[in-house]
């Protein structure tokens, strides 16, 4: 039997002045939308590494880590190219085992970039942002 290590544990260290984060890898985009919420699943070699969820009984926005707990989402979030970044509270990043500064790398097709980008704007519209579009650069 093989044991394959979650994506956070083959993170790659990010260098630079103020990151604080890892740079998680995501290979897997899925976004599910029902009556009750709006969800964008992330994932990576077969393991869930994070899920964002918008539930529509009170508009709360959450995050979910691999191991199912839940923290409010972020307070601010960027889309740049193929690289979402995610400010966490102090208290959300400690109960996901996040990073404040959550970083994302996509190995994803351009589809998929652009239905993380419109999950995240339905989703997390309450947060600050800056995100690339097609029609170019947008901030909240």
């Amino acid at each position: 039997m093989s044991v394959v290590s979650p994506a956070w544990e083959q993170a790659t260290p990010m260098y630079g002045p103020y990151v604080d984060g890892i740079r998680l890898r995501v290979d897997r985009v899925d976004v599910r939308q029902d009556d009750d919420e709006h969800t964008l699943i992330l994932g990576a070699d077969g393991v869930h590494v994070m899920l964002i969820r918008l539930r529509y009984d009170g508009w709360v926005d959450e995050v979910i880590n691999s191991a199912g707990s839940a923290a409010p989402g972020p307070g601010a979030w960027t889309l740049i190219d193929r690289e979402l970044s995610l400010e966490f509270g102090e208290r959300a990043a400690a109960a996901l085992g996040f990073p404040r500064d959550c970083r994302l790398h996509f190995d994803v097709d351009e589809e998929a970039i652009r239905r993380v980008r419109a999950a995240l704007l339905e989703i997390l519209d309450c947060a600050c942002f800056v995100v690339d579009t097609a029609e170019g650069r947008i901030t909240s």
